[in-house]
């Protein structure tokens, strides 16, 4: 199975934007906040308010989840500056496109920041065939593997 395929429909379906559950801890108090996403470059993005848990969490651990249906991701955070930030043009031309309502509230606050989630690993439920078929993306190796979940057949 090509890794870059995979890779690429994977993509494909978390399409240009959406709403995924953002996971971050630090000192073991685990924190999950729903997002509004944008997704580019392999990465998703999103922004936060830097008075928020959050921001501190993923300033002391980068090591994050994320949840849509049944897509998990693990990757890296990285702070990225103000959404209206020079590097940031993409990121608020999208944001504006697909939540514009947000763009405006959010966007020039002075403490917003922009969040970039880097994958490294991702489990994708799909159904095919009659069967639940999980794929394992290694995005740090380039590997993809299928697991064939039977449902007790």
């Amino acid at each position: 199975m090509n890794f870059t395929e995979k890779k690429n429909e994977f993509f494909d379906r978390l399409g240009e934007n959406c709403y995924m559950v953002l996971a971050t801890t630090h000192n073991d108090y685990p924190l999950a906040s729903m997002m509004t996403c944008v997704v580019f470059d392999g990465a998703i993005w999103m922004q936060t308010d830097k008075k928020f848990p959050k921001y501190d969490q993923i300033k002391n651990n980068s090591q994050v989840a994320l949840c849509k249906g049944p897509v998990q991701i693990e990757g890296k955070a990285l702070l990225c500056g103000h959404p209206l930030d020079e590097g940031n043009e993409k990121f608020a031309e999208m944001l504006k496109k697909y939540y514009p309502d947000s763009y405006e509230m959010y966007s020039k606050v002075e403490t917003e920041v922009v969040i970039k989630i880097i994958p490294e690993k991702a489990i994708d439920w799909l159904y095919e065939k009659g069967d639940s078929c999980i794929y394992h993306l290694d995005f740090v190796n380039e590997k993809v593997d299928v697991q064939i979940y039977k449902n007790s057949k």
